[in-house]
């Protein structure tokens, strides 16, 4: 078998309101997970990346082919390449992997055309695959018909991920993976249960759709239906969770959910001025985009959209943590005159 290109996966750039989204999403009513459960995709098909580095597409192109499936009873062929060509940003090489929250991102700004529209010919040499003429009008507009209605970055802990595998279908997964995914060949008894990379080559996409025991789950494959087990195989989540860098999925966020987070600012884009000191217990927009900037550095966790702009216990240890990072004697139930200044350096608003 040839060896398919590794490293068609990034880490995707953190984006503080991809959490409080996911915090955010109507609460799952609490269920005992069953001892297996797997998601059926034998009505697809596998697709086969062959060697180009785009795996993060052909695994959100199936992951659009079951949402699209369950919602319309329809089977669609969503092209990769649509995706693929799509995603490509300013710092990647033309050779270079995609992100996975960008290709997720495209799919809910632009949607996806079909393989009948834009082929998905992986035999290409990767200037051709990516070639941006490819994506005309008829292109886009087919795509626009196509939209998913929004994304999550999925939990990465076994309880987590199994309940979004069943509540969604499958989670699209980063992994750091090595050589043992391919070598000595292909036959499932070589491939399953995977085994973790003894050095790490790079990042790979693939779908986790379910699991078979108390540790070991299912992935999906884009390397054909002659990898493993008809492309999938199965892998010890308690072995693999180190190498496991991000998860997505496909979700339909609640109207007010998705307009409260379209008003919030990128990180990039973040400015502010704090001109008053703030409290325990204050209630105001201040604290509001005081948690923003906390979240965006690191230093407090993804909070739901009903606790923005309350200074509680959660926001206190952040807080603290950033004056202590800061030089400043901590004083975690207050953001004092020393506080707002390093804030106001570090989140400036341009004259």
């Amino acid at each position: 078998m040839n060896s398919p290109i590794i490293g068609g996966a990034l880490e995707s750039t953190i984006d503080y309101r991809d959490g409080i989204a996911t915090v955010s999403a109507p609460t799952v009513p609490p269920t005992t997970l069953p001892a297996s459960y797997q998601t059926d995709f034998s009505p697809f098909g596998v697709y086969n990346q062959v060697n180009e580095p785009s795996c993060v597409s052909h695994a959100w192109a199936e992951l659009m082919k079951l949402w699209w499936y369950r919602e319309h009873g329809e089977i669609v062929n969503f092209s990769p390449r649509f995706l693929d060509i799509l995603s490509a940003e300013p710092d990647i090489p033309l050779n270079g992997g995609r992100r996975p929250r960008t290709v997720a991102k495209i799919s809910a700004t632009f949607g996806c055309a079909r393989t009948a529209t834009v082929p998905n010919d992986t035999s290409l040499p990767i200037a051709q695959y990516r070639d941006p003429s490819v994506i005309t009008p008829a292109a886009k507009a087919e795509a626009l018909k196509y939209r998913i209605p929004g994304y999550l970055a999925a939990p990465l802990d076994l309880k987590g991920l199994r309940t979004y595998t069943q509540l969604y279908g499958a989670v699209s997964v980063l992994m750091q993976i090595g050589a043992e995914w391919y070598t000595p060949d292909w036959a499932d008894k070589d491939i399953d249960p995977l085994r973790v990379p003894q050095t790490v080559i790079g990042g790979h996409q693939t779908l986790t759709k379910g699991w078979v025991d108390f540790d070991k789950n299912t992935l999906r494959n884009s390397w054909s239906d002659q990898w493993a087990n008809k492309g999938e195989a199965n892998y010890s989540w308690s072995a693999w969770r180190p190498y496991m860098l991000e998860g997505w999925t496909i979700a339909e966020l609640p109207t007010d959910l998705k307009d409260f987070l379209a008003n919030l600012p990128a990180p990039s884009a973040f400015h502010y001025q704090w001109n008053h000191n703030l409290a325990y217990g204050d209630d105001n927009d201040d604290v509001k985009w005081l948690q923003c900037v906390l979240m965006i550095l690191g230093f407090l966790p993804p909070i739901p959209a009903d606790e923005l702009g309350i200074f509680g216990s959660k926001t206190a240890a952040a807080v603290g943590e950033y004056q202590v990072s800061k030089g400043i004697f901590p004083a975690l139930d207050s953001v004092g005159p020393q506080t707002r200044a390093k804030l106001n350096t570090e989140f400036p608003i341009s004259n």
